[in-house]
């Protein structure tokens, strides 16, 4: 059986990660959640930056998840 977060349990809202996400509509183009670093670009998209890592994301929905599908490992 595997262990649910709480945030699974309650919405998406609550959680920190997505707190911190919902800067980008605040007109804020950089967000930074250890160990990455979130840059909307000109075109839109969420880039994921980290040592190693440069993937991009179209949705914000999509961002969010690629960070906790990171913070689960």
């Amino acid at each position: 059986m595997e262990q649910a977060s709480c945030f699974e349990l309650l919405e998406d809202e609550w959680d920190p990660i997505y707190v911190e996400l919902q800067k980008f509509s605040q007109a804020q183009n950089v967000v930074h959640i250890s160990p990455f670093t979130i840059t909307k670009n000109n075109y839109d998209l969420y880039e994921i930056e980290s040592d190693g890592i440069h993937d991009c994301v179209s949705t914000l929905e999509q961002c969010y998840r690629y960070l906790c599908e990171y913070s689960e490992k």
